[in-house]
Order: structure tokens, then sequence, then C-alpha cells
């Protein structure tokens, strides 16, 4: 088993806004990568396990979000693949969603200016996810292929795009034509503002 996530108790307003960008709450790698299979799932959480169910019924999880709330996360995590912070995460035919994740390490008092924790949690086919990779590196340096960074949409996206170049295979996961009208259509999203289209992708 595993700790308990670190909530900050109590909860005040500005921590429910520092929250949205990663700072106040800390969790496991296994938690990270267990809530976002839940959350591009369909929206079903379950307990993480070693032990293979092959031939038994499905475990029972429980529903943290609604299937539509899960298929906009799909598409969106699409989108930081195909025009965001997550393009380095690209596995042609693979349909690749993720997010990035770059977080100032803490230290006591506050945050390392220096010192980066770098993530980029991916899944795949988006369309009907089945895996999900989570890289996440510890103090990583930019260099001159990096132009310097060491960001997660820079260091650890990369990394996920070469185990699942790797991996799919092995799974029998078969390439998908990403640019095929159904593709396309399942994957498209539009932002409106009050009524109105800001933009389509």
């Amino acid at each position: 088993d595993v700790v308990s996530p670190l909530v900050r108790s109590p909860c005040r307003p500005i921590n429910t806004m520092t929250i949205s960008f990663g700072h106040g709450l800390a969790v496991s790698p296994l938690q990270l990568a267990s809530g976002a299979a839940a959350m591009v799932n369909g929206g079903i959480f379950h307990k993480p396990t070693l032990i293979r169910r092959d031939g038994m019924e499905p475990p029972q999880g429980k529903r943290v979000i609604s299937e539509r709330t899960s298929r906009e996360v799909r598409r969106l995590m699409r989108l930081v693949v195909e025009n965001g912070t997550g393009r380095k995460a690209s596995a042609e035919g693979y349909l690749v969603g993720g997010k990035t994740g770059t977080a100032d390490k803490p230290k006591r008092g506050g945050y390392s200016q220096r010192a980066l924790i770098s993530s980029f949690i991916g899944a795949f086919p988006i369309t009907n996810p089945h895996y999900v990779v989570l890289v996440m590196l510890d103090e990583p340096r930019g260099n001159k292929s990096t132009h310097g960074y060491a960001t997660g949409g820079w260091v650890a996206a990369p990394v996920v795009k070469r185990v699942i170049e790797r991996v799919a295979p092995l799974l029998r996961v078969q390439p998908t034509n990403e640019h095929s009208p159904e593709i396309k259509k399942e994957l498209h999203i539009t932002f409106k503002r009050e009524g109105r289209q800001l933009a389509s992708f």
C-alpha cells in the first residue's frame, strides 16, 4: 500500500487556487497514474494492483466523473500532444494524449528556484485508452538538444514517446491513421463562450 496524498487541512480559498497549478498537493506516482486512468477510462476509478485478472470478472470500480467529462478530458489531452506542451510525446499512429508537469522542488521554507520535478503522463490510444505511461524526472538538467530547458514537455514527454513506440507493438496495439475523418471527428473540440465560438480543433 502507499501513503495517503498530502492535502492542506484546513483547505482555504488560497489553497484551492494554488492547487490548480500544482502547489499544496502531493501524491505518489502510483496515485497520479491511477487518477489519470480514471479520468480517461470513462470516469471509473479502479484500485491499482499487481495481480493479474485474466479470465476473471473485471473488478467493480467507483465512478468519479461522468462519461461525458471523461470524453472531454481525452480530447483535451490529445490537444496537448497535437498542439500544446506535449508535442514531443507524439508517437505516430498510437494516438497519445497526455499532460506535462513541471514543479519547483520543495525545500525548507518554500520552493527551490533551481531544482525541478518534471513529468509527463500519457494515455494511448486516447480514443479508447488501455494504457497509461508516467515518466517523472528528479532534478533534470537542460542541454543543447532541449535549448537549456528542463520542463516536462522537453525532457519527460520524449521518454514517453519512446516507451510507447517500443511497448505498443509488444502489447499488440495496432497503429491507427490519426488523420482519418473518423478519428478527427471523435477528437474534435470546440471552445465557446457565451454561445460564441472561440476556437475549433
